[in-house]
């Protein structure tokens, strides 16, 4: 029996080229959940490229264009992590699919809904030779959460439909481009968020007919965005624990990326010690993690710190921990049990994972139990001892190190922070007191000196890393999926792009140099609101600090160390800033980086901020530091 139903039409743009209409059906399905979508121009996707201009015109998409597609992605990226919502990033073909790759790969094991939307030469041209065709179908596989692929040989044929049956008819474009991007943020205990490749094989002619405006204003196709209330069924801890019912263990809980809020009220409630990473969102509970955490877990045997950390039976890990060994060796103790709360699927791991999972707040109050009295005040307290010792050696430095910018920034900006990979992040996990009372913006910041009070202040509630992270002031955000030192400025700006408002990256100097086009920002385009602090040591200060800096103190070695590992380099930063366009600073300084960086937040567009800093003596320092954590 065949149906007599007739096409589903919701508007008619039959006078146009096929590749325009094909287009006009992707961006609606779209735009039934994305905000905000990053074009690198090109020619096989130019149905996009117009189809989306009029969907931007009529209000249904915010277009960002960006000339290298790396960035484009990254920025992307940048979107989706502070929207939380798919967001496209659209390429022409050939190698400018390539230069997906490293978002892509950011994305899969962050958990961040990129949708990579590839136009493609039509099937009957692949294997002829034809000018930058590839094979882009399955590119990404393994790495995205689902793919669709849509030629447009098929309309013709049958097997896809421009003007659907039904509004769910599974047939149809937009349906198919709606059901692509749900599976960028399906969450559950099977599922995680993440990246969706969408690939569209496009046939000439790729530009419209000579249609007038006005007759093209009047067809008013786009959907406005369809944008579901956040979840409300996240599990809180307001669902009591019975106490009584609850045995008694000596549990730390460790925060690490992106933790789920929960379990930090779980942690309060239960009167257990919180050691958190800076961006795991747990760095400003409103009891205050525990400060220098890493130096306490660095105390050498026989140390009163290290007397306490002995003591630990059980460890809740939550999130994604990727900084430092010592936390690795605490959760992978022979005598302590480490659990993972994994509230939904995560991206980053599989069954493999040597932790236990625990899925619920319920089972996981019965693993972490009651603290003993006094367990999580003793914590606190040897922290505190911690952050003022740490305090007292950066007081003592003759010159600005690196680790001491790191601290000032992290510890006086008051707009969201993007810490960058490498040792930034460090630093910042290292010396920052979150928490620290400071000035306001322009006057001066709490001195870091010996006997300097670290912490007991409340945070601002603003502050705290809430269930409505998006609403923070002070987010701190990090690429930690894969960690890498491409894309971070870009990702920067597309946090920046959302929140309309200024946002600070924190970057070192390999890690500007290497997404210098972050601040190629084409003349028609908005540029974000972006304050981008250089900490230019002169290369690659991470290593030094790694066991490769012991070999390059043995006779012979120092040399090669530098060149295969150091990466020096004496770029001109200024000169590189200042050829895009953007304003410079230069910080040799607290007080000049403190004047840098305040400021009105209603400055527009990027500005960069150079500290210049010796990282030769960074190993003594760390060295002389972890000697000192024996008085703790």
């Amino acid at each position: 029996m065949t149906s007599s139903r007739r096409p589903f039409r919701e508007f008619d743009d039959s006078y146009d080229a096929e590749s325009l209409r094909l287009a006009r059906r992707v961006v609606r399905g779209l735009t039934m959940s994305m905000q905000h979508l990053v074009l690198a121009p090109g020619s096989r996707s130019a149905p996009l490229a117009y189809a989306l201009r009029e969907a931007e015109e009529l209000g249904a998409i915010t277009v960002h264009i960006r000339i290298d597609e790396r960035s484009a992605a990254f920025t992307a990226l940048g979107l989706a992590l502070a929207t939380g919502r798919p967001t496209g990033v659209v390429t022409t073909s050939g190698t400018a699919v390539g230069n997906l790759l490293p978002a892509v790969m950011e994305a899969e094991l962050s958990g961040a809904p990129l949708a990579v939307i590839t136009a493609d030469r039509p099937e009957e041209l692949h294997g002829t030779g034809a000018n930058q065709t590839t094979w882009q179908q399955g590119m990404f596989a393994g790495r995205v959460r689902d793919e669709v692929h849509l030629e447009q040989s098929d309309i013709l044929e049958g097997h896809l439909r421009l003007e659907p049956a039904s509004r769910d008819d599974l047939m149809a474009v937009e349906t198919q481009v709606g059901l692509l991007m749900r599976q960028a943020t399906a969450s559950s205990t099977t599922s995680a968020p993440g990246p969706v490749h969408l690939n569209i094989g496009f046939r000439d002619p790729l530009v419209p007919t000579g249609i007038s405006s006005t007759q093209q204003a009047l067809q008013r196709w786009a959907r406005k965005p369809f944008l579901p209330a956040e979840e409300s069924e996240r599990v809180r801890t307001q669902q009591r624990v019975d106490d009584a019912a609850l045995d008694t263990f000596r549990t730390v809980f460790v925060f690490g990326h992106d933790a789920p809020d929960e379990a930090v009220d779980l942690a309060q409630q239960l009167g257990h010690p919180i050691l958190a990473e800076p961006s795991s969102g747990a760095r400003w509970s409103d009891t205050g993690a525990v400060q220098g955490y890493r130096l306490l877990l660095q105390a050498p045997a026989g140390s009163p710190a290290a007397e306490l950390r002995e003591q630990v039976q059980r460890v809740v890990v939550v999130g994604r921990p990727t900084l430092t060994r010592p936390v690795q060796q605490l959760i992978r103790r022979g005598d302590v049990e480490a659990v993972q709360y994994a509230p939904r699927r995560l991206p980053w791991s599989d069954e493999r994972l040597p932790r236990h999972r625990v899925h619920e707040i319920g089972p996981l109050a019965e693993f972490a139990g009651r603290a003993p009295a006094g367990w999580h005040e003793a914590w606190q307290e040897k922290g505190i001892a911690a952050q003022r010792l740490i305090d007292a050696a950066l007081g003592e430095q003759e010159q600005l190190s690196s680790v001491r910018a790191a601290q000032f920034v992290a510890e006086t900006v008051r707009t969201p922070l993007l810490l960058g990979s490498s040792s930034v992040i460090r630093d910042v996990d290292l010396a920052a007191a979150l928490t620290r009372p400071t000035a306001e913006p322009g006057a001066a910041a709490v001195p870091v000196a010996a006997g300097a009070e670290p912490t007991r202040a409340e945070p601002r509630s603003a502050d705290r890393g809430s269930a409505d992270r998006g609403g923070e002031d002070r987010r701190i955000y990090a690429l930690r999926g894969l960690s890498g030192i491409d894309g971070n400025l870009s990702a920067a700006a597309g946090v920046a792009l959302h929140r309309q408002r200024r946002v600070t990256a924190l970057v070192g100097d390999l890690t500007f140099l290497h997404d210098l086009n972050a601040l190629l920002v084409p003349s028609t385009e908005e540029r974000p609101h972006l304050d981008i602090v250089v900490i230019n040591d002169g290369g690659g200060a991470i290593f030094d600090q790694l066991e490769h800096g012991e070999v390059a103190r043995r006779r012979g070695n120092e040399k090669a160390v530098e060149r295969f590992f150091g990466t020096p380099q004496s770029a001109e930063i200024e000169q590189l800033v200042r050829g895009f366009g953007h304003e410079y600073r230069r910080a040799d300084s607290v007080e000049q980086l403190r004047a840098a960086v305040a400021g009105p937040d209603d400055r527009v567009g990027i500005r960069v901020i150079e500290v210049r800093t010796d990282r030769a003596p960074l190993r003594d320092f760390h060295a002389e530091l972890a000697a000192r954590a024996a008085e703790l």
